[in-house]
């Protein structure tokens, strides 16, 4: 019996040991300062994006007369107003958002009027125009027109925790 014990535990404590080594080793992570250049970077982004698509089509949107709100904003503003389960205007306004698009889809409100702006992965500009009815958000129109295509650059940081991160799962 003494001996099966001693052949069990020759047995996995390498395997003990193996598992601390690897555990010891820790993970790449990005900097608070590549973090901070990441959302600086993103919201520039998403600005130049919004600009191309309002020139584009042409539309009258500027932060005098509409209010730029995100998917997150949206989100807030449902909550903060009691985050009710069936709420047709935070509902139709929110499945708007439901679209694939390069950079953030991006809602310019005023009264009784928005916009819904984004940039298509084949970089089509679209625009949805909404009106408040009486119990929801209604699509009235949508614009489309082939819009410049706008780079996204990786930061040096990023590449760098990108390799870092490879190498990392070489390891095990």
């Amino acid at each position: 019996m003494g001996k099966i014990l001693i052949l069990i535990g020759g047995l996995f404590l390498p395997m003990f040991l193996y598992l601390l080594d690897v555990q010891g080793e820790e993970l790449p992570r990005l900097s608070a300062d590549c973090l901070k250049n990441m959302r600086n970077r993103d919201e520039q982004y998403n600005k130049t994006i919004m600009n191309d698509i309002i020139t584009s089509l042409e539309l009258d949107i500027n932060e005098q007369s509409y209010i730029e709100v995100t998917d997150r904003g949206l989100d807030a503003a449902n909550l903060i107003y009691g985050g009710k389960e069936i709420d047709e205007y935070y509902q139709s306004l929110h499945d708007q958002f439901i679209v694939a698009s390069r950079g953030k889809p991006t809602l310019f409100i005023k009264p009784a009027e928005a916009y819904l702006l984004y940039k298509q992965p084949d970089n089509t500009n679209v625009a949805v125009h909404l009106k408040l009815a009486t119990l929801k958000w209604e699509v009235v129109e949508k614009k489309r027109k082939e819009g410049n295509a706008i780079d996204y650059k990786l930061l040096k940081c990023e590449k760098d925790y990108i390799k870092e991160k490879k190498e990392y799962g070489k390891k095990e």
